[in-house]
């Protein structure tokens, strides 16, 4: 009898913790029917509305950011989830400020960006503001479109191939024009060695001097500077400063446009033209000892015989410099026509003005009046004497054939 009643005890006791955990799940289930009724009266609030809801891209990410929140623990313990919300709204919260933050750099930025594209290429269509994206995202599309952004690529490449390729060879063209020219002067001056200049039988010779004019020193150094290739890659601003440089110092050499006058190519001729880098004198020196007696920069205070025997000596010098033929033995083109030549000299002067004529090569013809022949007579190979009728003004042309014995 105590054993039956020992069991009934526990029973009672068993049934009334059922009891017990039946009226506790009866208020859970409560609570959650009516978490589900304001859940449901939400949704229909939101659907009358026209809220948005969310995409399934965005309920995809709502899920991993619930799961996240709830590590370490179950996500689907529903004893948790009031705690696990709390958790997910921290953590939402905390995801939009900083969204919030970088949304706002971004901002920033954009318009640090639009206001730059503005001061290159103003536009009073575009603003310069976020709400502008669309606008200049559709410059961009057109941009690349057109492949300006290749074109700009190959526009650096082209520009330092160029550079090179072109401003090389000028600066060695320009070093050794002057190279040129004084080595194209030392077969006159063999030649003026042979020649004797002046009464006392010394020797002339061409001497040249380089210049160096501040304007053409600052010319070559540029010139060197943009000639080499860069070292490296050029960023963006590198590249543009040296477009820049290019472009200042091609405008110097530009050819001048047509109707801009004598002076419009005035800066071009004085960089490019290396004859204005050097200076040209005549030097008088002993023939025995090569003192230097004098130097002829112009012709000063000279008598018109001593004027008329270095202009012979420098002018038949320059034309077989202009001629080219300063290595052969005579001019291509010998002849030279003077008119009225050596009329201020006299014989001595006019001799060796003659001989100088004849040294470089050239075959003279000269023109006088009859009073002047004697000077020059002693050293003619043939003598014409031309005369002009008073009334028909006609010319007859009569060869004197004892030049010899005259002289």
């Amino acid at each position: 009898m105590a054993e039956v009643e020992s069991a009934l005890e526990e029973a009672r006791t068993h049934r009334f913790r059922l009891e017990e955990r039946t009226r506790v799940l009866e208020r859970e289930h409560g609570d959650l029917v009516e978490s589900e009724d304001q859940v449901s009266d939400e949704l229909e609030r939101v659907v009358r509305r026209g809220d948005p809801v969310l995409t399934p891209e965005q309920a995809t990410r709502l899920d991993e950011e619930f799961a996240a929140a709830c590590a370490p623990d179950d996500p689907s313990d529903l004893a948790r989830f009031h705690e696990n919300s709390a958790r997910l709204q921290a953590r939402l919260t905390g995801a939009v400020a900083s969204a919030q933050v970088e949304a706002e750099h971004a901002e920033r930025e954009l318009t640090a960006i639009f206001r730059a594209y503005q001061l290159q290429w103003e536009d009073p269509n575009l603003g310069t503001g976020p709400e502008s994206y669309s606008d200049y995202a559709r410059i961009l599309t057109g941009i690349a479109e057109t492949g300006l952004a290749q074109r700009r690529g190959e526009w650096r490449r082209r520009l330092t191939e160029w550079s090179g390729q072109d401003l090389v060879p000028l600066a060695g063209a320009m070093s050794s024009s002057v190279e040129e020219i004084e080595d194209r002067l030392e077969p006159i001056n063999a030649i003026l060695r042979k020649l004797e200049f002046g009464a006392e039988k010394d020797r002339l010779r061409i001497r040249l001097r380089r210049l160096a004019p501040a304007h053409v020193q600052a010319f070559l150094r540029d010139l060197r500077d943009l000639s080499r290739p860069p070292s490296g890659e050029l960023d963006e601003e590198q590249m543009t400063a040296r477009f820049r440089s290019l472009s200042r110092f091609m405008d110097q050499l530009r050819r001048p446009e047509p109707g801009s006058g004598p002076e419009g190519g005035a800066d071009r001729d004085r960089l490019l033209d290396v004859r204005r880098h050097v200076e040209v004198s005549a030097e008088r020196y002993d023939r025995l000892t090569g003192e230097l007696r004098a130097t002829y920069r112009t012709l000063g205070e000279k008598s018109g015989g001593e004027s008329q025997e270095l202009v012979a000596f420098i002018i038949g010098s320059a034309l077989r410099f202009r001629l080219g033929d300063e290595m052969r033995s005579r001019p291509r083109f010998a002849p030279v026509f003077l008119d009225e030549g050596f009329v201020k000299a006299d014989s001595e002067f006019a001799g060796r003005a003659v001989r100088a004529w004849r040294g470089l090569g050239f075959q003279l013809v000269i023109g006088v009046p009859l009073d002047k022949v004697t000077g020059l007579e002693p050293h003619m190979d043939q003598l014409l004497v031309i005369t002009k009728h008073t009334s028909t003004h006609l010319s007859a042309i009569h060869a004197i054939t004892e030049v010899e014995n005259a002289g």
